[in-house]
Order: C-alpha cells, then structure tokens, then sequence
C-alpha cells in the first residue's frame, strides 16, 4: 500500500486503516502474526513511531494483542457475559481448577479508607489479597481483595491458591451472601499493571469494583479487579 501523503488524513490513521481492513476481511486470521514494526516502516516508508501510533491504536480497540518478547498478533476475541467477571462463581465448573497467582497475601489495620468502604473500625484487621488471574498461559487481570478477619478468621493463603474466594466463603465458613454492589470504569494501564498482564503500557483496562454483603448485611469483600480487554467482548444479556 502506498499512502498518499497529500490527503488530511494522517499516516498513522491510513496505515490503521489498512491494517483494519486485513482483519475484518479475514485476510488476517486470528492468531496471525504481523510483520515486525521495521518490517512495517520499511513497508509503508514511515518512522517506527507513526507505526507503533497506529498498532496501539488496534490495540486499544482490540483487534490485536502483543505478547513480550514474541509479537504482535490478531486478537480472538470471545464472547463473555460481564456477569462471569463479577459474580463468585462459574456454576458450570464447580469442580474447576480457577488459576490465580497469588502475589501478595497479608493481615493488616483497615485504615480510614477501606474501612470507611468497609463499614469497619479503622483498627479493625483485614486480610489483603493480591491475585494475577490467568487464562491458559494468558494473565487477563489483576485482582485486589480485602475481607474482614472477623468473618473469616484463620485464612491462609494455601486456602486460596487456585480457588474462588466464593468456594471459600462458602465451603470453608458457611457464609450466606445477599446481594453485590459493581462499580465500572475503564483506565490506562500503567508500568506495574503493563508488565503484570504483558501488554503495552497505556493499554485500556477495564476496572470492577465489588462490594459483596452477608445475608446479614456486613460487607464481606471489597474487590478491585483490573482486566485486559484486547481478549474478550464483554455483554450484558437482559430477558425482556
């Protein structure tokens, strides 16, 4: 492709374009690798950077997914329900292996901002959990969870290695839940989050914030769950 740099449409929006129209015609299959980002420039006679500007932009978009060290690839992007993002559990996989990598795991003071979340006493204690959620060999999100000690008490970290808290609460302290409170929003991800989910700094995250509550109204969990979204199409189905 040449591009016609006397048009008012910049390089990097044309090169785009191109790009695009070799996905969405499915001369590009998903998991096709693209050209490297010199192989790129050289083809289209543009600087790294004008290249770089149009990739992250189908990036952002979702049509593709670059993997450190290996590539940039054409995305195959599924179908999920938002629901399987904030609910506890995966009814149809009870007895699922649900991998986690836990990366921090602690006991500490709530302080005057989750307990304020929390409906606790700031000096009351809460466990802090740090989790990568994983796919296949992909991690798709980062987990932060906090839980009260008071509701369960004498949690360890061997408890929640590769399970759903929801099992834990459930199975391990006969916990009874009422309802959930989700909160979203979307961010850019920074250097820690880039080099956790291995994408590109600056990439669009997607953010839940979950407040789940006993049947007796204490508030079980606090969670924050950040969640790459070059990998899925997120929905919402409502029976009407």
């Amino acid at each position: 492709m040449d591009l016609d740099k006397e048009l008012p449409i910049p390089l990097y929006h044309q090169i785009k374009f191109y790009l695009e129209e070799k996905i969405n015609s499915g001369q590009w299959e998903p998991g096709y690798q693209l050209p490297t980002e010199k192989e790129l420039s050289l083809q289209f006679k543009v600087s790294n950077i004008t290249i770089k500007r149009a990739i992250h932009d189908l990036v952002n978009k979702g049509l593709l997914y670059r993997q450190r060290g290996k590539g940039t690839f054409v995305s195959k992007k599924e179908d999920k329900d938002i629901y399987g993002l904030v609910t506890f559990r995966n009814e149809s996989e009870d007895n699922a292996n649900h991998p986690h990598k836990t990366l921090s795991f602690k006991k500490e003071l709530a302080g005057p901002t989750l307990a304020k979340k929390m409906n606790l006493d700031q000096y009351d204690k809460v466990y802090t959990i740090h989790r990568l959620k994983i796919e296949g060999d992909l991690p798709i999100g980062i987990e932060y969870s906090h839980i009260p000690e008071a509701l369960c008490p004498d949690l360890t970290e061997t408890m929640i290695e590769d399970e759903l808290l929801y099992n834990i609460f459930q199975n391990n302290y006969q916990l009874k839940f009422e309802r959930a409170k989700i909160y979203f929003s979307t961010t850019l991800a920074n250097d820690f989050e880039s080099d956790l989910m291995q994408i590109d700094k600056g990439s669009q995250l997607f953010i839940l914030e979950r407040y789940t509550y006993t049947d007796e109204r204490d508030v079980l969990e606090y969670s924050k769950f950040i969640v790459r979204q070059d990998k899925a199409n997120y929905f919402i189905e409502v029976q009407l």
